[in-house]
């Protein structure tokens, strides 16, 4: 095939011509050194061609991540609570409208863009939550693989767009595949499992995506699964993805997964061992250095040029899906104006969104909603005004993120009286034994104490500063520093309204029986439970970030009760 178009311009900016056929004839333009450049994160750019650099690596996790301003919904655990595939839909379409804006005004503002601003997520994770103490199963839709197939496939249409053309955005499943923790383990593991497991538990979500909502990429996992790595497995990639699935996509290594061949697993001797061995199964992308060794490994003869074209084929035909060699005017999302980001509209789907993640199992003697005869309230709690229990992982930024005490503080009416202390830490003990908060407590007509856990103790490895287990909890349990807080509120005879902030279950033991409060508790539809003893509680609720929670609390009981 010429690298000429039908008017003599180069076949990869002919748009007469197929998205292969440009391919092609662009991959035919560059020289190896070029072709090694375009197959990192981020990609170089070739001047000569008057390509830019493209750094892939975003997210849309729950929104767009990192980068400005923009509405964040629910976490993923908390959307798979609304069992709502519809609304699902929704949220990423309106996820990637907000992508696709700030792209091309990154575009226009810089003449390329940097990483958290182009068109390729790294989401959704669609890993299966086995373990109720692993730091990132708040990234996941859940431990059903059922319900994770049914739920991510939806996100994926809504982010990806159904033109017939071209992508709106390109989604990728991840973490592929048979990767659910432990953090710390996750560069030397290796998961055993039978093949039943294997087809009926940790790759049905993937399968769906791939087969059925044509998901444009899938990130291999940093462990190895029945003894080979993940990003450069025969198995995992090239018999069971493109074999069996058909996947025409590219696949991108975990950041710094390739370095772990060498460095960890040690079924590589180098770098450039590393890098032949994960283009031989059909790994095009890699987040990190190890690529650049290419050159190296085909002088030694482990790899050839003929492997180097064929991933960088896959990884530019996602470039080409998305418009990115194409004018403007002939690419239908392009001109996606900036005032989506962050508008009303958006605010109402991810208010909607939480309220629909939650479910009121009890409200005791209907102390909720807050009656108006009521005098004062009590809030209380390490939570209540910690903005980390808006955000979760991989998290956006909202210009008017409220915390829980600012929400109660918005709605409160006036003539109501009002109190606040945190009264308790996080996870450590109180320096301080004796404190005014029982006394605080007793004079309002009930304490709504806030408490759980925040992204210090639950997350990816490296974020979670006060997990010892790299993002994992030891415990589902409440820390005992929140427990004695409560049992201290309750032997002072407080009625408490538990609200409790985390990405993955809590245990309550001992703190559900006791006490004299008379609450509720709203959990997620996927995790309902009988209620036990004389109290009951808001409890598992995802953290997000929202407008007031006082609404949702009201609102959510008058619908229910």
């Amino acid at each position: 095939m010429s690298v000429t178009g039908t008017s003599e311009k180069p076949a990869y900016l002919d748009t007469s011509l197929s998205f292969t056929e440009r391919v092609k004839g662009l991959v035919k333009l560059l020289t190896l050194e070029e072709k090694v450049g375009l197959m990192n994160h981020p990609a170089h750019g070739v001047p000569r061609l008057n390509i830019p650099a493209y750094n892939y690596w975003n997210e849309a996790l729950h929104g767009i991540a990192r980068s400005g301003r923009a509405t964040v919904f629910p976490q993923a655990i908390g959307m798979a609570a609304t069992w709502d595939k519809e609304l699902i839909f929704k949220v990423a379409t309106a996820i990637s409208d907000e992508g696709r804006a700030k792209y091309h005004a990154a575009l226009r503002r810089n003449g390329y863009t940097a990483q958290y601003q182009g068109l390729t997520f790294w989401s959704p994770n669609v890993n299966i939550f086995r373990d109720p103490r692993w730091g990132r199963g708040q990234e996941t839709w859940g431990e059903d693989p059922f319900l994770t197939g049914e739920m991510a496939a939806e996100y994926v249409k809504g982010l990806q767009g159904n033109d017939p053309k071209y992508l709106k955005a390109a989604a990728c499943a991840k973490h592929y595949a048979v990767h659910s923790g432990p953090e710390k383990d996750r560069h030397t593991f290796n998961a055993i499992v039978t093949k039943r497991e294997l087809y009926d538990t940790y790759l049905p979500a993937f399968k769906k995506l791939v087969t059925e909502a044509k998901v444009e990429s899938v990130m291999g996992a940093y462990n190895r699964t029945l003894g080979e790595v993940c990003c450069a497995s025969e198995l995992l990639l090239d018999n069971i993805l493109r074999g069996e699935w058909g996947f025409g996509g590219h696949v991108v290594s975990d950041c710094m997964a390739l370095s772990d061949f060498h460095l960890h697993h040690q079924v590589t001797e180098d770098a450039a061992d590393s890098a032949a061995l994960a283009l031989k199964y059909g790994c095009d992308l890699f987040c990190d250095h190890v690529f650049n060794e290419i050159p190296t490994a085909i002088e030694r003869g482990d790899t050839t040029e003929e492997l180097v074209d064929r991933a960088l084929e896959r990884t530019l035909g996602t470039r080409f899906k998305l418009g990115m060699f194409d004018p403007d005017e002939d690419v239908p999302f392009a001109s996606i104006p900036m005032d989506v980001v962050a508008n009303d509209e958006h605010r109402q789907l991810a208010y909607r969104t939480a309220a629909e993640s939650l479910v009121l199992l009890k409200n005791k003697n209907n102390i909720l909603p807050i009656k108006p005869s009521t005098k004062k309230i009590f809030v209380t709690g390490p939570t209540a005004a910690s903005m980390e229990v808006l955000l979760g992982n991989y998290y956006g930024f909202n210009n008017q993120m409220i915390t829980l005490l600012e929400g109660l503080t918005g709605r409160i009416p006036e003539g109501m009286g009002m109190e606040y202390t945190s009264g308790a830490m996080l996870k450590h003990a109180r320096e301080i034994k004796n404190t005014w908060a029982p006394q605080m407590a007793q004079s309002a007509d009930f304490a709504i104490v806030c408490a759980g856990f925040n992204s210090f103790l639950e997350g990816e490895e490296g974020e979670s500063l006060l997990s010892p287990q790299n993002g994992d909890r030891e415990s589902i349990s409440l820390p005992a520093s929140q427990v004695e807080y409560i049992k201290e509120l309750s032997i002072h005879g407080v009625k408490i309204v538990l609200v409790l902030t985390g990405g993955s279950p809590i245990a309550l033991g001992e703190v559900e029986d006791m006490g004299r409060c008379d609450s509720f508790r709203l959990v997620p539809r996927y995790g309902r439970r009988k209620s036990r003893g004389r109290c009951s509680f808001w409890r598992y609720l995802p953290r997000r970030q929202t407008s007031a929670y006082l609404p949702q609390i009201t609102q959510a009981a008058s619908r229910f009760r």
